[in-house]
């Protein structure tokens, strides 16, 4: 585990847009992320798996008696753990906690490692459950026999005010208990706190949401640092023609601003909606946004999908316009979507902030103006109840790489760029 997190680390803060060869790199990069069926692999051998690493047979066989010996209750067919590019479902993978007697920080390194996914929610009633007997050591059949005795509450969307009984509380809470009776009283007596779920997460996102689209707020303030920097290229490109006579030069200069205005990257001026500011949040230009609106409705999935440059779950729940809808208004329970819009706001709003602030888009970072950014996208994830970016994970690599560059933000729309000649090249 140690030289494969090494290996990431290194990538990420070695590379750079400028380096000749960095498209092929990007791609021999993505090729080496481990899926669920190599991790799962690595983690039986380290939990007593003494087999072939290649036969899947003998794999799921030890997995089997694993859980046949802790009662726990099994999945259809463990030899599809190891077919690559397949990942489990979660409520499949938490049983995993039981079948090997993991601590409460393990399970969560698993889900974290293996799964690419959050750690225990003590914010849904069966995964408190799960919480409390892996701290107390109870088995898998006490568990389900405690959440047997708990009603099930009703499904709500996150209230946008009020009382919020937050996952930090039912976490410190419940580990006062000394024993489930006190569990069961708990949640019984809170069931409606868990008709909700990611309360911290979505009031976090509209937070930043707020600061970056609001009228005078970020996305407008970088808009018009792009569109400064736009107008300057505009008259260093048409200076060519004033050697012509003034008929040709004003015909050949208003062809050439329109073709560099398509050629120019989206930037929020007076349409602060939401397909707009995420445009200038990925850096595409006017053209692309055009053709996605029209051919697409305004989605890019298309292009994400089946990506050499979005291996694994990397893809899924990327953000988009509508998925920011859908999060704003508290709609989506998804904590891939949730933790991926996360990371991707505060890592904009942090350079946009930087960037307006010093009114320059060149700004050049350094290794503290970085670790600050990570230290917040961090805070941000950690209070949220989602665990810290993972260089292993390649969504999380993504912004960790921008982080290394001296120019965070348009490292990013030039990946994301690459995302989007990549599947460009695939598609020919």
């Amino acid at each position: 585990m140690g030289n494969y997190t090494e290996f990431f680390i290194e990538r990420a803060e070695n590379m750079s847009p400028e380096d000749d060869d960095y498209e092929q790199r990007l791609l021999d990069i993505a090729s080496n992320f481990r899926g669920f069926d190599e991790a799962c692999t690595d983690f039986i051998i380290n939990h007593g798996y003494e087999g072939d690493v290649a036969d899947v047979s003998a794999k799921a066989k030890f997995l089997r008696k694993k859980y046949k010996e802790n009662g726990v209750r099994m999945p259809h067919d463990f030899r599809e753990w190891f077919e690559p590019g397949r990942f489990p479902e979660r409520k499949t993978v938490l049983l995993v906690g039981f079948a090997f007697n993991l601590t409460v920080e393990e399970m969560n390194d698993f889900l974290r490692c293996v799964q690419f996914d959050r750690g225990l929610d003590c914010h849904t009633i069966r995964e408190t459950v799960y919480y409390f007997c892996l701290q107390k050591g109870l088995g898998y059949t006490q568990a389900e026999e405690i959440i047997s005795k708990i009603p099930k509450p009703k499904k709500d969307n996150v209230p946008k005010e009020g009382d919020i009984l937050y996952t930090n509380k039912i976490v410190e809470q419940v580990d006062r208990f000394d024993n489930s009776d006190e569990l069961i009283a708990y949640v019984t007596e809170n069931l409606h706190n868990f008709s909700y779920n990611n309360a911290a997460a979505i009031n976090n996102i509209r937070t930043i949401w707020k600061t970056i689209s609001k009228e005078g707020g970020l996305a407008e303030k970088e808009g018009s640092l792009l569109e400064r920097s736009a107008q300057l290229f505009y008259d260093l490109k048409t200076t060519g023609y004033k050697n012509k006579r003034q008929d040709e030069y004003e015909a050949e200069r208003v062809k050439q601003i329109k073709q560099l205005r398509l050629e120019e990257h989206v930037h929020v001026a007076d349409d602060r909606s939401v397909w707009n500011i995420f445009s200038q949040i990925i850096g595409i230009d006017v053209s692309t946004q055009r053709r996605f609106s029209r051919q697409n409705d305004r989605s890019i999935k298309s292009v994400l999908t089946e990506n050499a440059l979005l291996p694994l779950k990397a893809s899924y729940c990327f953000p988009s316009q509508s998925n920011i809808t859908k999060l704003i208004r508290g709609e989506s329970k998804d904590n891939e979507m949730i933790r991926k819009m996360l990371i991707f706001l505060k890592f904009y709003a942090y350079w946009a902030e930087v960037e307006t602030e010093e009114n320059d888009l060149d700004f050049i970072a350094t290794f503290s103006d970085s670790e600050r950014c990570m230290d917040e996208i961090n805070n941000y994830l950690l209070s949220s109840g989602y665990p810290q970016l993972y260089a292993c994970n390649p969504y999380d690599w993504i912004f960790m790489h921008s982080l290394n560059d001296m120019h965070p933000l348009a490292t990013f729309r030039y990946y994301m760029g690459e995302i989007f000649t990549v599947k460009s090249g695939e598609d020919e």
